[in-house]
């Protein structure tokens, strides 16, 4: 078997929750079959997962390796954090303290033994007959003093070399805790190929990995001139990985497929249909209830409901693959980075528009249409106008040609206020109800020049015969511009500077005396 070789990372395809990587390059090759190991992959590689392509030849076998690789004594001696590199100076300072202290105790040592020499010569002089007490004196106040200040100089060597000791042990002790040394997974594939005259061939590899995952992002830029508004919508891939290897310089792909997930075709059960006959409450009482009702569209304001699938992106039910416009990097350290994906600019039309049920505030809109390349995945959008940066909203999956709405802001010169009355009537008679609802709608521009606006409201629809939904056209003043089938209630009109406007709004709602559950 030939020594491993190293294939680069040239592709990455990211999906949700994982990606594929493909590694590719250049082996040299001899004729027939051989053994080819392809080090550096990922420690978090899908086994089953891997796949090889060699070019002009054959691979009869693949399959994944993992081993505990050891650390190499020669590989400790070098420090390579601060950490290391402070308890080697300790060492030394240790070495250097515990000779200053032995450099210390040995003269003190040899004091010792010169004031025991002086003793023994006073006593030798003094046997003989001579007598000099004032030499005596001197030598014993020498000896004396100097034996004083060596102990004094080796107590203090002693308490350095403890210092340094304590120091030195805290480090090292610290070091065991942080930097303790493991051994390394190596993992790498092993090939059975085959080629027919050997020499340079390209190999391929790809496989699955864990720890990745992508989102899509926006900016949307709103310019305001005199031949009309126009929107930039930028699109751009935020992507995360951990999985301990460096995608440098490589092409990437962002993809909303879920290869991994399982379908399985409905089953087929029986459906029973009962007839039986209305009871005597049901023939009488017609039950209706109000309810809330989102509006199932894509595009323009729109939600699509998924109640069973899975959390992650909305693509529309049709897998998208998304390219890179360039080459980029990911390290591996679990952060977001941002991979530009592309962006276009269309023509939009803006208007200053006000929900007063909803809020207080009037907002600039602006609608154009998905011109893009691609389908506009959901996803977060920042908004910005000329001003700067304004907020940030919620993109809704848009498809290709579809009309896009986004809010960029509020007017702060423009606020609405609603105060709404309700009144309900119930004939004698006949015991039919008529609910009348009243809402009044202040509007106010506190700004130096006037604004065109737009104010909606809604009113209930009826889906019954028994419960009949009436505008009242007197007492909504001004009239309406419009008014959709789904209850939604449009006026269009320009607010002056500094001043405020009363609108009026009245419908009724008559149920007959048999509806219950108003």
């Amino acid at each position: 078997m030939s020594a491993p070789l190293s294939l680069p990372v040239v592709k990455v395809t990211v999906l949700e929750d994982r990606a594929l990587v493909e590694r590719r390059g250049e082996v040299p090759l001899v004729a027939g079959a051989q053994r080819v190991v392809i080090e550096g992959l990922s420690p978090l590689a899908v086994d089953r997962s891997l796949q090889a392509k060699l070019s002009g030849g054959t691979v009869s076998q693949a399959r994944i390796r993992r081993a505990m690789k050891p650390f190499r004594p020669e590989a400790l001696r070098e420090h390579r954090t601060e950490l290391g590199r402070r308890l080697a100076e300790l060492e030394q300072a240790l070495r250097r303290a515990e000779a200053e202290a032995d450099r210390r105790r040995h003269r003190h040592t040899l004091l010792m033994q010169a004031h025991e020499d002086v003793f023994r010569a006073i006593s030798e002089d003094a046997g003989s007959g001579q007598d000099r007490p004032e030499l005596w004196r001197q030598q014993l106040a020498t000896v004396r003093r100097e034996l004083d200040a060596a102990d004094t100089a080796l107590r203090e060597a002693g308490r350095e070399v403890a210092r340094v000791r304590q120091r030195h042990q805290e480090a090292q002790s610290a070091l065991a805790v942080t930097e303790r040394e493991e051994p390394r997974l190596d993992v790498h594939a092993e090939l059975e190929v085959g080629h027919p005259a050997g020499g340079s061939a390209t190999l391929s590899l790809t496989y699955l990995v864990p720890c990745a995952a992508w989102r899509p992002a926006y900016r949307a830029l709103l310019e305001r001139g005199d031949k009309g508004d126009t929107v930039t919508l930028e699109c751009e891939a935020v992507v995360w990985q951990r999985t301990e290897e460096e995608w440098k310089d490589v092409e990437l792909a962002f993809s909303t497929a879920r290869p991994t997930l399982g379908a399985s075709p409905p089953r087929l059960v029986e459906d029973w249909l009962w007839l039986r006959d209305k009871t005597e409450r049901e023939k009488q009482v017609v039950e209706v209830a109000m309810r809330e009702e989102v509006i199932q569209t894509t595009g323009e304001g729109g939600t699509t409901r998924r109640e069973e699938a899975l959390p992650g992106m909305d693509d529309g039910g049709e897998p998208l693959t998304l390219a890179a416009r360039h080459r980029a990097t990911v390290p591996a350290d679990g952060e977001s980075h941002r991979v530009p994906l592309f962006r276009f600019s269309a023509p939009a039309t803006s208007e200053l528009v006000a929900y007063p049920e909803q809020s207080q505030l009037v907002h600039r809109v602006a609608r154009f249409d998905n011109t893009g390349p691609a389908v506009l995945l959901a996803g977060p959008v920042d908004l910005v106008r000329s001003s700067g940066y304004v907020g940030r909203a919620q993109l809704r999956f848009t498809g290709r040609n579809e009309r896009v709405k986004l809010g960029f802001g509020s007017e702060d010169a423009l606020r609405v206020a609603r105060k709404a009355e309700e009144e309900v009537e119930t004939s004698r008679l006949t015991g039919r109800r008529v609910r009348t609802q009243r809402v009044k709608l202040f509007l106010s521009n506190m700004g130096a020049k006037p604004e065109a606006v737009a104010l909606e409201e809604r009113m209930p629809v009826s889906e019954v015969e028994s419960v009949e939904v009436m505008l009242q056209r007197e007492g909504t003043k001004p009239a309406p511009a419009r008014v959709s089938e789904d209850g939604i209630i449009r006026f269009e009109l320009t607010a002056p500077p500094r001043s405020q406007q009363e609108l009026s709004l009245a419908y009724t709602v008559t149920s007959a005396s048999k509806v219950a559950g108003l």
